[in-house]
């Protein structure tokens, strides 16, 4: 038997509660995706701003080296200039004389004020070929004397092997200098006298920079582990500022870095570095500043850290909030779906007693329609599927015709089932018993009737065997014929109650299909529980349902039975009682259903009896009356609701139940009735009647919307500014706009 109940039901409480926390950990990942989003921005924003400053302050330092070597160069050549000197060059002779040293002392002082007004020349030198002697700010000497010593050499040495290399202005990065006993390193920019001579030089003028001045310009960039330099176009260092560890480690050099101007994250002995590079379009120098990129971003990390902190305590606060309101959210829903739960067990319980009703009125013709035959099946939570039906009754008895005891019979059910599972294995069926009897409605999807007959016959002699050798049950079972239609099984059933008389005690286990037995026709068919549903199905007016029951009780006796004579007359004589039944049950309330109780009860007591013509047309009568005054009545009473409603509909607490209550019907009847009569649901008319005063008391008032809400029988503005958007698709205050515009 393929009947499931399926209940969409989950009682697991940890798995109401993961599935809260997951919901609001999800809806807490938006801000935290947010927060993500905002912090990579702002890190990015923070990083290209450090570069940005470390590149801005390169390219200054730059700049005041620029405008150091333009000065520089100003200068030689102003001195380059000076008639005084050249003079001095060309009449040098070795030794000077008096009035030479006398020029010599003016000179310097010349050349002090060079000094002076440029902080970063460390001194100007400017040196004579044919005298042998070199003058500067502070003193005069001979260049072979050891006043200035450079890589160990004397200036006169270390000016030939420069003079060797080039006869052009040229800038030399000195390391071990020696002025005056002081030993420095300095930049040196060395140029030939006279200025831009071609021919024989006369002399040199040498401006010596304090390469520890030019570092200090980088004084920033080199901070905390930081270096920067000058690399000059043959390679060579300028103002370095980085450690013996720091060349071993590696440095960055100008060709492995791309473009003229840039900043770029390097890995650096080990270490991250931000290096920025510059080239000068003056002398084609490149400027390198290298930062430990945790220096050059500690602010941006400083931000990160406080950012990561702030996540990490809203993210600790948001999951005990989510802990805490999956706890709280998912309390009251795990006690409902165990109540549900517990709900489902009770219907389960209930299900083979909602079944055998649902089967009891199927049988009994209950259902009008197929429709509600169907709705009933599935509240029952039982699938029938097939192309027509059938009913099978059984009465089980023991096989030396001895009674069941009422404590056998629970174990004579169960095995009685089992066997009838087996007999109708593969076909969806529904089966009730009551005693030692046994009611079944079989669906089969054959259309061949003649085979499904074979195939059941066949199966049932072998468990008819099985039963009798294993319990010594001897069983007899009706069949009726199949139907098409579920509301028309009442038939089917009727016609196996009928078989299950043609039984004969010698025959064992017997099978019996109603339409193998030749119909006798001395007795007529006429069941009591035919009577009592023809008797009520006219008191319902269902003129539909009288016809199919008629036709069906003339179609037994006249076609199948073809009764003789004196059982037609007798079968008339029942019918008739069945009629003054029917008319002491009803109210006399016209004068014709008087007349036709007069008449019964004469012809009754006369003998005289209805032809069946006579007897249909009688019934069809009164069905036809107590329709008719059952109409009246819902009409009145449709009508009697449909004015209350409008008189009452302006009251917030207006519903259905209350309507119920007033007239003592159910909520569902009313609905029914309701939508039957007026031509909608209840709700929606009480909805529309509410809005439509609510749009003339917007177009004619100037109440607010409060005010207009509960007087068109709202609880409240936001329930009424809801419904009002969802049928008219506007708000309120846009309606009254519009209707005054």
């Amino acid at each position: 038997m393929r009947n499931l109940l399926r209940l969409p039901i989950r009682s697991n409480k940890q798995s109401v509660f993961r599935k809260y926390v997951f919901s609001y950990l999800l809806f807490l990942c938006l801000p935290i995706a947010f927060g993500i989003q905002q912090y990579v921005q702002t890190h990015e924003v923070l990083t290209k701003s450090a570069t940005d400053l470390s590149l801005q302050i390169l390219r200054m330092s730059q700049n005041t080296v620029d405008r150091l070597f333009i000065e520089s160069d100003n200068v030689v050549s102003e001195i380059s200039d000076d008639n005084n000197v050249l003079s001095m060059l060309l009449n040098a002779s070795s030794p000077p004389t008096t009035e030479q040293l006398y020029n010599y002392s003016i000179l310097r002082s010349s050349l002090n004020r060079y000094v002076i007004t440029n902080k970063l020349f460390e001194d100007i030198f400017i040196c004579i070929a044919n005298s042998g002697m070199a003058v500067s700010s502070k003193t005069a000497f001979n260049m072979n004397d050891n006043v200035v010593s450079i890589n160990g050499m004397k200036l006169s040495e270390w000016l030939d092997e420069v003079s060797k290399r080039s006869t052009q202005k040229q800038y030399y990065s000195l390391n071990n200098v020696t002025i005056e006993g002081k030993q420095t390193s300095v930049l040196a920019y060395v140029s030939p006298l006279p200025n831009g001579v071609q021919g024989k030089v006369l002399g040199s003028i040498i401006v010596f920079i304090d390469q520890r001045d030019i570092s200090s310009l980088f004084q920033f960039l080199v901070e905390d582990g930081g270096y920067a330099y000058i690399q000059g176009e043959q390679g060579q260092f300028i103002a370095p500022t980085f450690t013996s560890d720091q060349l071993k480690n590696g440095l960055a050099l100008p060709e492995t870095l791309s473009g003229r101007l840039g900043s770029s994250f390097e890995e650096l002995g080990g270490k991250s570095m931000l290096v920025s590079h510059s080239r000068s379009d003056q002398n084609g120098w490149t400027y390198i500043a290298a930062q430990p990129s945790s220096v050059v971003l500690a602010k941006a990390d400083t931000i990160k850290r406080a950012i990561l902190m702030f996540a990490g305590f809203t993210l600790g606060l948001g999951i005990l909030a989510a802990l805490f309101l999956a706890y709280r959210n998912s309390k009251p829903f795990s006690e409902l779906l165990n109540s549900m739960s517990e709900l489902r067990s009770q219907i389960e319980h209930q299900l083979p007693l909602l079944r055998a009703s649902v089967l009891d009125r199927l049988l009994k013709g209950y259902y009008k329609d197929e429709e509600g035959a169907k709705a009933a099946l599935e509240e029952a939570h039982v699938q029938l599927q097939g192309a027509g039906y059938f009913s099978i009754s059984v009465t089980a008895n023991r096989d030396d015709w001895g009674a069941i005891g009422y404590e056998g019979m629970e174990e004579v059910h169960s095995f009685l089932k089992d066997r009838l599972e087996h007999m109708l294995e593969g076909f969806d069926f529904l089966m009730n018993m009551d005693g030692n009897r046994a009611d079944l409605i079989v669906a089969y999807e054959t259309t061949d009737w003649e085979v499904l007959r074979a195939l059941i016959r066949e199966r049932w002699a072998v468990q008819a065997d099985m039963l009798q050798e294993e319990n010594g049950l001897l069983l007899t079972i009706g069949a009726g014929r199949g139907t098409a239609l579920l509301h028309e099984l009442w038939r089917s059933h009727n016609e196996a109650r009928q078989a299950l008389e043609y039984h004969i005690p010698t025959d064992r286990g017997e099978l019996i299909w109603y339409q193998e037995r030749v119909q006798d026709s001395s007795y007529y068919y006429y069941p009591l529980d035919i009577e009592l549903k023809l008797i009520q199905t006219v008191k319902n007016g269902d003129r539909e349902g009288l016809e199919r029951l008629m036709q069906h009780l003339l179609d037994v006796n006249l076609q199948e039975r073809r009764l003789n004579t004196v059982t037609r007359r007798q079968l008339q004589h029942e019918l008739q009682g069945t009629l003054i039944k029917l008319l002491e049950q009803v109210e006399a309330s016209s004068d014709s259903l008087a007349k036709l109780r007069e008449r019964a009860l004469q012809q009754a007591e006369s003998g005289e009896s209805f032809s069946p013509e006579a007897w249909k047309k009688v019934l069809h009568t009164i069905c036809e009356h107590l329709a008719h005054q059952k109409k009246d009545k819902y009409n009145k009473t449709a009508t009697a609701i449909l004015e209350m409603t409008k008189a009452q509909f302006t009251d917030a607490n207006f519903s259905l139940s209350g309507l119920a209550s007033y007239f003592k019907l159910s909520e569902s009847f009313i609905s029914i009735l309701f939508k039957d009569h007026v031509g909608e649901n209840f709700s929606d008319y009480v909805e529309r009647l509410r809005l439509e005063l609510a749009c003339g008391l917007l177009k004619d008032t100037d109440k607010s919307i409060v005010q207009i809400s509960q007087e068109s029988g709202y609880n409240s503005d936001k329930t009424f500014r809801r419904a009002f958007k969802r049928v008219y698709g506007i708000q309120p205050t846009s309606y009254r706009e519009s209707a005054h515009s």
